[in-house]
């Protein structure tokens, strides 16, 4: 699992104060891969579990999806 001094060290290299949770569209902008394939990886736990905000919408930590695109998440 991501430690929470990994999650401040990639917020901070990326100039972000404190964490955030990021929607569908800015998390295609922030990886690169498509809904479909993020939701595969997600079901093998090679990709950050969306959270849950409400009956349809869900979101993810940007220190996940930040840590995923170096290399470095863990579930």
């Amino acid at each position: 699992m991501s430690t929470p001094l990994n999650r401040k060290s990639i917020l901070e290299l990326y100039g972000h104060a404190c964490e955030r949770l990021v929607r569908e569209s800015e998390r295609l902008l922030i990886t690169s891969i498509s809904r479909s394939k993020a939701f595969e990886l997600e079901k093998v736990k090679q990709f950050p579990a969306r959270k849950k905000l409400g009956n349809s919408s869900c979101a993810w930590l940007l220190s996940d999806l930040l840590l995923w695109c170096h290399g470095l998440w863990q579930e």
